[in-house]
C-alpha cells in the first residue's frame, strides 16, 4: 500500500517531467522551424524596404514551393530568406539586420540598396545578378552559418553568393 500523500508526491513529480519534456521538444521544433516559424518573405513591390509594414503591401508571405500566398507581411525579418518578387528594387534600412538567404532566380533584379549595416548568408539565382548599392558609411557583411532549407521557397547552401552581382560603394567609407 501507497499513503496518498505518497501518491500525489509521485503524480506530481512525473507530470514535472513529462511538462520538461514537452517543453524541451517544443523549443527544439521551434528552433529547427517545424512549428511553422516564418520562413521567409517575397516581395510584391518595387521600392520595397525592410522596414515596411504589412499595411504597405510591398512583401507576401511566401509558399514552400517559393511564390507570394497574397498575405501580406512586414518587411523581411532577422534570420529570414527573401525572393524577389519581380525586376525590384529593395531597400535594406534596418540596422544589423541579418537575412539567411536572397533569392533572384526568375527575375532581372534592379538592385539592393544597403543603407543600413546588413548581413546576408546566401545570395542564389538562376542565372541573373543582384547589383548592390552600399551607402557610405554603411556595410553589406557577406556570413552564412547555415543552409536555407525548401521551406523558404528554395534551397541555398551556407556561403553561396553566385548571385552576386556588381558592388557599388556610395561614398569612399562604404564596406
Amino acid at each position: 500500500n501507497i499513503s496518498p500523500k505518497l501518491f500525489q508526491k509521485a503524480i506530481q513529480q512525473g507530470l514535472k517531467a513529462a511538462l520538461f519534456t514537452t517543453s524541451t521538444a517544443a523549443i527544439m521544433l521551434s528552433s529547427s522551424g517545424a512549428l511553422g516559424v516564418a520562413a521567409g518573405v517575397v516581395s510584391n513591390n518595387n521600392n520595397a524596404a525592410f522596414s515596411d509594414l504589412a499595411a504597405a503591401n510591398n512583401w507576401n508571405d511566401i509558399t514552400a514551393e517559393g511564390i507570394a500566398n497574397g498575405t501580406p507581411v512586414d518587411g523581411p525579418q532577422n534570420g529570414m530568406a527573401f525572393t524577389y518578387g519581380g525586376d525590384h528594387t529593395i531597400t535594406a534600412d534596418e540596422a544589423g539586420r541579418i537575412i539567411t538567404a536572397i533569392n533572384v532566380a526568375g527575375t532581372t533584379p534592379v538592385g539592393l540598396n544597403i543603407t543600413q549595416n546588413t548581413v546576408v548568408g546566401s545570395i542564389v539565382t538562376g542565372g541573373n545578378l543582384l547589383p548592390v548599392t552600399i551607402t557610405a558609411g554603411k556595410s553589406l557583411t557577406l556570413n552564412g552559418t547555415n543552409a536555407v532549407a525548401a521551406n523558404h521557397g528554395f534551397d541555398a547552401p551556407a556561403d553561396n553568393y553566385t548571385g552576386l552581382g556588381n558592388i557599388t560603394l556610395g561614398g569612399a567609407n562604404a564596406a
